[in-house]
């Protein structure tokens, strides 16, 4: 997502100095600005902030509120690749949104488009994937390893996720996925991957709302969802984001908004049908979360009428902001994951 974005910011630029391109290739021209706002949403983003140098760890939660066909609402998109849910754009065969999770990496170093092009010695490598779990290689945005599977996740529904970073030699590094089960209660393994280690650390952090069915009509639905928290852990400490910027790709429709949300004490990004901005949280702004937030005023309320028990105040603290718990340790602890040779 990055990457076109840095694609499309170039582009712009050109357009702006009043270069003339006397061939525009075909990937460029379906890019241009003005194409994307007749086919689809803007994309919204909202960075994790302040950001923590290095951190080896991220955990994060998202509710979706509303989905349209072709939507992907990612999680976490780190340094090295993203991790979230997508409603496909097709029904099943009893006529239900087909709905999965997807965890991606990158390969170390940037190939181009094409994944096929990067060197053999550079391309991130299955480690391993977990049940039910599809892997291959990707292009198109830049060039890496991708799993799937699918994950029947519904609207309200809290989704979980956790991206951890482990060495593997001096010059390498694993990078696992996981998404938390409900009906099994318990952390899933997406895929985890093996990359060289031109840095260290997962890098910056986001969570966006994208409209990749990009067929016009698609413009005309709102997606919407809420991000939070989000913890990163740096091999001592647990931190979360408690300062959050709003931003959107280079697509001009601005039917678009971020806002703080009450009911799970973060902030929500919307884009598509009817949307307006929000004059409180214009793009590019940042925002702070609350000292109220998750509900902590109608707890302190509560505590002061005598209404509202303290089992019920506690389970609403632990839900949002109590650090990460033991089965998540768990896994920042574990050894290294074995390399396992799958046949396809």
């Amino acid at each position: 997502m990055h990457r076109i974005s840095s694609l499309i910011t170039g582009l712009v630029s050109l357009l702006a100095f009043g270069q003339h391109l006397t061939m525009a290739d075909t990937h460029s021209d379906y890019w241009a600005p003005e194409n994307m706002a007749k086919r689809q949403c803007s994309s919204v983003h909202l960075h994790f902030e302040p950001r923590i140098g290095n951190h080896t760890a991220a955990y994060q939660e998202m509710v979706v509120e509303k989905s349209a066909p072709g939507t992907y609402f990612a999680c976490n998109n780190f340094g090295c690749g993203y991790i979230g849910v997508q409603e496909l754009g097709h029904k099943d065969d009893n006529g239900k949104p087909v709905r999965v999770a997807i965890f991606s990496i990158w390969d170390a170093k940037d190939s181009g488009n094409n994944p096929h092009a990067a060197p053999e010695e550079e391309r991130a490598k299955l480690v391993q994937r977990g049940e039910g779990v599809n892997t291959t290689r990707f292009g198109g945005e830049g060039t890496g390893g991708k799993s799937m599977r699918p994950f029947p996740w519904k609207e309200g529904q809290v989704i979980k996720t956790l991206v951890i970073e482990k060495e593997d030699g001096p010059d390498f590094r694993q990078i696992a996925g996981y998404i938390y089960d409900p009906a099994k209660r318990k952390w899933m393994l997406m895929s985890c991957w093996r990359i060289q280690a031109l840095t260290r650390g997962l890098g910056g952090a986001l969570g966006f709302v994208e409209d990749f069915k990009r067929d016009v009509e698609s413009k005309s639905y709102e997606r919407r969802a809420t991000f939070g928290p989000a913890w990163r852990w740096d091999g001592e400490t647990w931190n979360m984001a408690t300062e959050f910027r709003f931003t959107k790709d280079e697509n001009p429709n601005m039917e678009v908004n971020c806002r703080y949300n009450p009911r799970y004490g973060f902030f929500s990004l919307a884009t598509g049908g009817d949307i307006s901005p929000d004059e409180d949280f214009p793009v590019s702004s940042l925002q702070k979360l609350p000292e109220t937030a998750d509900g902590a005023d109608k707890d302190k309320k509560a505590a002061k009428s005598g209404k509202g028990s303290k089992k019920k105040r506690k389970k609403k603290k632990k839900s949002a902001l109590t650090e990460p718990g033991k089965d998540v340790m768990k896994l920042i602890n574990s050894p290294k994951l074995k390399v396992i040779e799958y046949k396809d």
